[in-house]
């Protein structure tokens, strides 16, 4: 999700949170969207209104941990206000993998102004709900315990000090891939049509070297985010809340045959790879890759306009 669309999004929820701050600044909180499913983006959104000459120095990430992950750096944006002050939005991007209620941890903003000291704001954050992608049936299923495959007699150290050599060698690669992809990133307009910023969005997770890595949910993850942002610009009501079944139950009625099963062959293997640990080398991952983006590169179906994704009814096909 592009900046401009996340504080436009983060803004438009933030219309109804209700006030958390105090000593003087108008500050409102609010999860967008609050109820998400296992492994989907949802955002964290901060409003502040600043009087003139204070700023404010925020964490680049939340202090998640455990089955809660940071998605991203967050995204700051600033609108002036009457007086001289300003009005920034704060979206911290974030990733639940277990279904149930989330408690986030307080959120620290330092605020600095002229001639005064600096305080801390330890705001608090709603809850989120994460859906389980799971059907319901499943829900008594109990996972089995690991079998034994090496046998009663065997050393473990070798094969441990391996795995760590091997995690520590992978690690630094990341690392070093993700300094490097990011220093040479294009910046993207935020006026790039919905179909243009989808394939960039796709041809960025190639260009990560993620399978490479061995990073094979991050790359389906990215893969499925551009569809799933795709669809949405599409079609207002194809929303990034529904899961791969609902989305795929959604379209049956609006794409041809051939375009839906398409979509939902790629959405499947990603669901696969992301909820049931699937691991395709990387010639399948590719071919999968090249499936999503040939998909949006081929989707004929008109683009939703600005003015209907702001309510404003549009004209159909038949009608025009």
């Amino acid at each position: 999700m592009r900046p401009a669309r996340v504080a436009a999004a983060c803004a438009v929820l933030l219309l109804g949170a209700g006030p958390r701050g105090g000593a003087g600044q108008d500050v409102r909180v609010a999860v967008t969207p609050d109820t998400v499913t296992v492994g989907d983006i949802f955002h964290v959104a901060v409003r502040l209104d600043l009087p003139p000459g204070v700023r404010v120095e925020s964490p680049d990430s939340l202090a998640v941990s455990g089955e809660i992950e940071n998605a991203g750096r967050h995204r700051v944006a600033s609108e002036p206000l009457e007086g001289g002050g300003q009005r920034l939005t704060l979206a911290y991007p974030l990733t639940a993998w277990r279904p149930g209620p989330v408690s986030l941890p307080p959120l620290p903003l330092r605020l600095i102004g002229p001639g005064e000291e600096a305080r801390t704001l330890d705001l608090r954050l709603p809850r989120a709900v994460v859906r389980s992608v799971l059907p319901p049936d499943t829900a008594g299923i109990q996972p089995q315990p690991l079998k034994d495959v090496l046998g009663g007699e065997r050393i473990l150290w070798p094969i441990l000090l391996a795995l760590a050599l091997l995690a520590a060698a992978a690690a630094g690669l990341i690392i070093w891939l993700r300094r490097r992809r990011r220093a040479d990133a294009p910046v993207l307009a935020p006026a790039l049509p919905p179909r243009e910023r989808a394939l960039a969005a796709l041809d960025r997770a190639r260009g990560l070297g993620l399978v490479e890595a061995g990073e094979i949910k991050a790359f389906y993850t990215l893969i499925t985010d551009a569809l799933r942002e795709f669809l949405e610009a599409t079609e207002p009501g194809w929303s990034r809340d529904l899961t791969t079944s609902e989305v795929l139950a959604t379209l049956r009625g609006e794409l041809d045959a051939r375009a839906w099963e398409a979509l939902a062959r790629v959405f499947e293997a990603a669901d696969m790879v992301k909820f049931a640990r699937r691991r395709p080398d990387a010639p399948v991952a590719f071919e999968e890759w090249q499936a999503a983006r040939d998909w949006v590169a081929s989707f004929e179906r008109p683009l939703a306009t600005a003015s209907a994704a702001s309510g404003t009814p549009q004209p159909s096909p038949e009608a025009a």
